[in-house]
């Protein structure tokens, strides 16, 4: 069955070239497994090489972009489906609401703002949707180590682990997605 996996990436050209490579297999796995990709609507980067390659093989391309972003250049013009929102608050919201479940490559403060909020939703019980870092040269190593430092320090249950799945491998994230089962998270004020 065909799954809606939502993107949150880099949309920077500037980057290591690894970065782009595991891009290109995330993308050729949503193609070729007929999911489709909902993203920032972006051509550049992380978020363009994803669905770049989704749509070489096979897939579809939901792109969802603000109207302060629809710039020539970086708007995508390919998108089998582009949705132009009045601001980023929208976009954001309606990126979550069509999505089945949720992957995170390596960017900047707009990638870590959307895969947090994603989690937060999640540890409230909004939704129970599979969330998936791809952890690409060890990217988001100091971000976990500072979700431990939460974990250690009881700002945060240790079972919100539960809240996310980490790996290198994009076939590793595909496959934990499709066969994804919801867990009982414990109520974070318990």
């Amino acid at each position: 069955m065909p799954i809606n996996i939502c993107l949150f990436c880099s949309s920077s050209d500037s980057i290591h070239q690894e970065y782009f490579k595991i891009a290109s297999e995330v993308g050729e796995i949503i193609g070729l497994r007929t999911h489709t990709l909902v993203h920032g609507g972006g051509k550049i980067g992380l978020m363009g090489e994803v669905a770049r390659n989704t749509q070489k093989h096979g897939g579809k391309v939901l792109g969802i972009i603000p109207e302060k972003l629809k710039i020539k250049g970086v708007v995508s013009e390919t998108d089998d489906e582009l949705i132009i929102t009045p601001d980023m608050h929208t976009r954001k919201e309606m990126m979550r609401s069509k999505a089945d479940a949720f992957i995170t490559l390596p960017g900047g403060f707009g990638t870590f703002e959307e895969i947090l909020e994603v989690i937060t939703l999640k540890q409230l019980k909004y939704h129970e949707k599979p969330i998936v870092f791809v952890n690409t040269r060890n990217y988001f190593e100091h971000l976990f180590l500072l979700f431990e430092k939460s974990f250690e320090e009881k700002f945060a249950l240790a079972d919100f682990r539960q809240l996310y799945f980490v790996t290198e491998s994009p076939k590793e994230a595909i496959d934990y997605i499709e066969n994804y089962k919801a867990v009982d998270i414990r109520d974070k004020w318990l």
